[in-house]
């Protein structure tokens, strides 16, 4: 796992491959409100780099 910092969450990222689907990036809220702690995220993407992307657009958007 990476973590990362979004929107004052501590997220930890991990990416991988899924045969014939793509790529998936997962990411655990793993400190920010004691509700928040846990929430689970999933994207895809065509590589890595696009599906770590489109996670932490996804991650932006739910605690904008």
């Amino acid at each position: 796992m990476n973590p990362e910092r979004i929107r004052g969450r501590l997220v930890d990222i991990e990416v991988g491959e899924v045969p014939g689907f793509g790529c998936v990036a997962v990411g655990i809220v793993r400190v920010g409100l004691s509700h928040e702690v846990g929430l689970r995220f999933e994207a895809k993407g065509t590589d890595p780099d696009e599906a770590r992307r489109h996670l932490e657009v996804e991650i932006e958007v739910y605690f904008s």
